[in-house]
């Protein structure tokens, strides 16, 4: 194992300076707009149109990296995301936003698949799984670190535009060094939608709602909780508690669902959210342990809920695995764009908790579907691999799984 994550460490850690960076950001905005006096209907509407740069990002970059090579494309698309961040303080209205927002979306995507292409050709096939639990950690334990300069009283909220800025550029020096020759291109992005649902009814709508509890958690979650409190430390803890969550919980989730129907595990999951969700709503203390307690239950229920998903498409995928993944992801993203949308009808209709009541109607979603499909369906598993970590971010991760080259 040492030897194949030295073989990548590079790469490793670009990814690990870069999502320190990309999980500031992600929080910075929504908080910085909600200075600015903008409405969480304009916060949210930022957030869905990152996620929309995201599926463009991910249908485009292949293309892009062939094009240009993985190193090329790493740097331009670091210097498109450090420039929408940096244009973003200085350009701060609502129109110049949702474009900045939509860039840095297809940006990320872009070095997500120029990371997991990377690391996929330099890994060999006994050392996958390890790799990808090596990537996995450090996806969730960046973005979570990148809150925590939220907390330092040394840097005003314009003065952290250049500190992600300068993370994100820093990205590019442990790639752009090293020694390591760049590997073949991916592969276009190939989905079925039709193929992704049949293989599992209940994975691809708890897909999508899992993008929509996780979608609005990252657009809004910071602005929903330093409201409640006034203050943008909590807003930043409650973020990184919901990552810490459902870092916490995907393995043991994960592992649960090999021995049980994946689809009671996912509503146990939503059961878990639900709960979390409706912590804040009872309570009219505005208590900053409920919010937080709020913020790790609803990570805990939500972010396993779409690799357990996939895990369940994945029982009945007769060799489809990556067309399948593809249709998942599609409709993760999907989902994410929808959130901060219907959050932001629940403004219309002047719901006092609108947040917490989209994300319980969706874990509610969760239960209600998936338990009429246990009422009406038995479960194949004809085609069942044990449960694997994969990160929520392209396509190109699912070609690390170790499940894929069992017959190499």
């Amino acid at each position: 194992m040492a030897a194949s994550l030295r073989s990548v460490q590079s790469v490793l850690l670009s990814v690990l300076v870069l999502l320190i960076g990309h999980g500031l950001q992600l929080t910075l905005l929504p908080l910085t707009a909600q200075s600015l006096g903008w409405s969480g209907t304009l916060i949210g509407l930022t957030g869905s149109a990152y996620y929309l740069g995201f599926i463009v990002g991910c249908l485009s970059a292949p293309r892009i990296i062939r094009r240009a090579g993985h190193i090329r494309a790493f740097s331009s698309g670091v210097a498109v995301a450090a420039i929408a961040i940096l244009a973003a303080s200085i350009q701060q209205d609502f129109l110049s936003w949702l474009v900045l927002r939509f860039l840095t979306g297809c940006s990320l995507a872009g070095l997500y698949t120029i990371v997991e292409s990377w690391l996929n050709e330099r890994t060999s096939n006994e050392q996958r799984g390890a790799v990808l639990a090596s990537y996995t950690a450090i996806c969730l334990g960046a973005m979570a670190a990148g809150q925590l300069f939220l907390e330092l009283d040394h840097f005003s909220l314009n003065q952290l535009f250049t500190v992600a800025a300068i993370l994100l550029i820093a990205a590019i020096i442990p790639i752009g060094l090293t020694s390591s020759p760049q590997p073949e291109a991916p592969d276009d992005i190939k989905f079925n939608w039709k193929i992704a649902y049949q293989a599992s009814h209940v994975g691809m709508i708890c897909a999508s709602l899992s993008g929509v509890i996780v979608g609005l958690l990252w657009s809004m979650g910071a602005v929903y909780a330093s409201q409640q409190t006034g203050s943008v430390e909590t807003g930043a803890r409650f973020v990184m508690l919901a990552i810490l969550g459902g870092f916490f919980a995907q393995f043991p989730a994960g592992r649960l669902s090999d021995f049980l129907d994946r689809r009671y595990v996912i509503m146990i999951l939503a059961a878990i959210g639900l709960t979390g969700a409706a912590l804040p709503i009872l309570d009219t203390s505005n208590s900053e342990w409920i919010l937080y307690a709020a913020a790790a239950l609803c990570g805990a229920g939500s972010m396993p809920i779409y690799s357990i998903s996939l895990a369940h498409a994945n029982d009945n995928a007769d060799g489809k695995f990556l067309l399948i993944a593809s249709g998942m992801l599609i409709a993760n993203a999907v989902g994410a764009i929808a959130g901060p949308l219907l959050f932001a009808g629940t403004n219309q209709l002047g719901l006092a908790d609108g947040f917490m009541i989209t994300i319980a109607v969706a874990f509610i979603g969760c239960i209600v579907w998936t338990g009429l499909r246990i009422r009406t369906h038995e479960v194949s598993r004809e085609y069942f691999e044990p449960y694997q970590v994969l990160p929520k971010t392209t396509t190109e991760v699912m070609t690390l799984d170790p499940r894929l080259h069992e017959e190499d």
